[in-house]
């Protein structure tokens, strides 16, 4: 959804509303799914409750509590889910609609990067051995620093961008108009 308003808003082309519609309600039914699969997760680790359990009970509500439950599951679930639902209904302004959509898009990029960041660094914060906890500092260079996770972020946009110059998709619809 991002990307097509990105690539609509440099092209300087309309967004239609018709595909905003179908796209918001395929990700409403994928929010859907992902909120049921990451609570089934977390009842099944419960129920199992292994030696594993409790490093994980303290990073959660230590460490990673505010990405895991501020900005992966309220932003990047909840609200998205709740305002998605909130324009199956309601069919009236355009622009708010897509303003709503860009909100919901970018809080569910969010909530994708705050699930890799609780998976990457939440698996590096606790020693194999279940002995106690490690300690990550973010640096600014380096193969684990900031400027090289920037770099991994951009670098599918950037691909994208290189095989939209050399395959651009819209051509050929209008060669065929």
């Amino acid at each position: 959804m991002f990307i097509y308003m990105a690539i609509s808003y440099f092209r300087k082309q309309p967004i239609e509303l018709k595909v905003l519609d179908t796209i918001g309600r395929y990700l409403f039914f994928i929010l859907i799914l992902d909120f049921t699969l990451e609570g089934l997760d977390q009842i099944h680790r419960i129920y199992e409750s292994d030696e594993s359990f409790e490093i994980i009970k303290l990073l959660v509500s230590g460490k990673l509590y505010l990405t895991l439950f501020v900005s992966q599951g309220l932003f990047g679930t909840i609200i998205p889910l709740i305002i998605l639902a909130f324009l199956q209904f309601y069919k009236r302004t355009i622009s708010i609609r897509k303003t709503l959509y860009l909100v919901v898009s970018i809080l569910v990029l969010i909530g994708v990067y705050s699930m890799r960041w609780n998976v990457v660094i939440g698996g590096q914060l606790f020693s194999k051995s279940y002995s106690g906890f490690t300690s990550f500092k973010l640096g600014l260079i380096g193969l684990d620093g900031t400027f090289m996770a920037a770099f991994w972020l951009l670098l599918p946009f950037g691909i994208l961008a290189f095989l939209l110059w050399l395959l651009p998709p819209w051509k050929m619809v209008e060669e065929k108009e």
